[in-house]
């Protein structure tokens, strides 16, 4: 088991700024880090709250931003962002506005291209195979069953 470094809490905060300059991270990243960097639960807390009051640390920019690239770039949809934005420990407020900065029309046509992509490499299956494997696809996505629904209206 390799020995991590056990940093001071002005280390720690140094560190932390620099660790927060380079890429976004929530609460809860940064939090483990400084753990990792051994200080413990009131060291690390005060140095996450030293973090947010200096706006190195915002959940709410972490999540609008999270939800733009992962829609824009892994392709998801909204339920599958939420998840993962939940399982990171971002409050439903910040949830729901990063997912605001998706709008419907982007999200509609893409839940559109997606199942005609999908659809056009099932060429030759039988009809109800390819919607079943279709929604199947778009599920695993994360789009809702109701937009899912929206597509075949079409």
């Amino acid at each position: 088991m390799t020995k991590h470094k056990v940093y001071t809490t002005s280390q720690a905060l140094d560190r932390a700024k620099v660790y927060c300059s380079k890429a976004e991270h929530n609460q809860k990243e940064v939090s483990l880090k400084l753990k990792e960097w051994g200080l413990n639960y009131e060291e690390a807390e005060s140095v996450l709250s030293e973090l947010i009051s200096q706006n190195y640390v915002n959940e709410e920019r972490y999540a609008k931003l999270y939800s733009k690239s992962k829609f824009n770039q892994n392709q998801w949809g909204r339920v599958k962002i939420r998840h993962h934005l939940n399982q990171m420990g971002v409050s439903e407020r910040n949830i729901q506005k990063g997912l605001e900065e998706i709008s419907e029309e982007e999200y509609e046509a893409l839940c559109l291209k997606l199942a005609t992509k999908k659809q056009e490499s099932l060429k030759g299956e039988n009809p109800i195979s390819i919607k079943q494997k279709t929604t199947a696809f778009l599920l695993s996505k994360g789009f809702e069953y109701e937009q899912i629904n929206k597509v075949y209206a079409n």
